[in-house]
């Protein structure tokens, strides 16, 4: 793993490359874009089980080392959706990733529909992990959407209690492998640490999450595209999920779509199954390109 910078707009962002064992036969690379909270080091785990593949994972903005301090973007406007979707092409130009398979968890599902979507002269595939199907706006007004979508953001004394807090979220999927991962969540705010997203910045976040168009991305994906929906996750949105998945086949046939018995947190649960998807797009991808 290496890591590398780029600048757009002012902003520096950061992110983690991983280059195949043979690097005269790459195939087809794949990029990653973590969820809300989250950063670049979420997807360790299935890095490490695709050797054979080239793999960029970037941290968003308001993520991991992406921009902090002087070099972040500006507020609001810095974090439009558009912005973000900005920001994974010129990644992409950047590393001459070659149509890449755009493969997100949760928010960062949300963001991968957004360039496939809107921008489908970049990617080959689609690999779409337990985000939301459809807008939030189908199923909330955006005042009760802020009430469930925006808790109040931890503040830990110590890195030690920044673990321990990830260990109670992830339960069994912990293991000592993801403390960089949690370095990579916090920085420093007076004698406490703090998410690296903050309060206002998140929400500027969800609500471009809000009003994000899945149902009109998807008619709009012209590439090989797989949902994986977690079983475990927001079981309290269940039917709604239902619904938001058979409107799907209506809207989109051709977008499979997979279960995995897993909570929400799929990459971290079951990395070997979710790498092994994103290896069968990225083969997808290059028979398509190639017939």
């Amino acid at each position: 793993m290496e890591e590398g910078w780029f600048e757009r707009d002012g902003v520096d962002l950061h992110y983690l490359e991983w280059k195949p064992e043979d690097e005269a036969e790459p195939g087809t690379p794949i990029l990653l874009l973590h969820g809300l909270s989250s950063n670049a080091r979420y997807w360790e785990r299935v890095a490490n089980r695709l050797p054979h593949r080239h793999l960029v994972a970037l941290d968003q903005r308001a993520h991991g080392l992406t921009g902090r301090g002087d070099r972040a973007p500006r507020f609001p406007d810095g974090y439009a959706m558009q912005e973000l979707v900005e920001d994974v092409c010129a990644l992409a130009a950047r590393l001459r990733l070659d149509h890449p398979v755009v493969a997100g968890h949760s928010w960062g599902a949300t963001v991968a529909l957004e360039v496939v979507g809107s921008r489908p002269e970049v990617a080959s595939a689609l690999v779409f992990i337990d985000g939301p199907v459809q807008s939030p706006a189908n199923l909330f007004s955006w005042d009760d959407a802020q009430k469930f979508m925006q808790p109040p953001l931890p503040r830990y004394a110590g890195i030690a209690d920044a673990i321990a807090d990830s260990r109670n979220d992830f339960k069994e999927a912990w293991g000592d492998d993801l403390a960089s991962f949690v370095e990579a969540r916090v920085m420093p705010e007076g004698d406490a640490l703090v998410l690296t997203l903050t309060a206002p910045v998140r929400l500027e976040l969800l609500h471009g999450l809000y009003h994000s168009q899945p149902d009109i991305l998807w008619s709009h994906v012209s590439v090989p595209a797989l949902v994986l929906r977690a079983r475990q996750g927001f079981g309290r949105f269940s039917r709604s999920i239902d619904d938001a998945i058979e409107k799907l086949h209506e809207i989109a046939p051709d977008v499979e779509v997979k279960s995995l018995d897993s909570p929400h947190d799929v990459p971290l649960y079951l990395p070997a199954e979710v790498a092994a998807e994103i290896d069968r797009m990225a083969r997808s991808a290059s028979q398509k390109v190639s017939s």
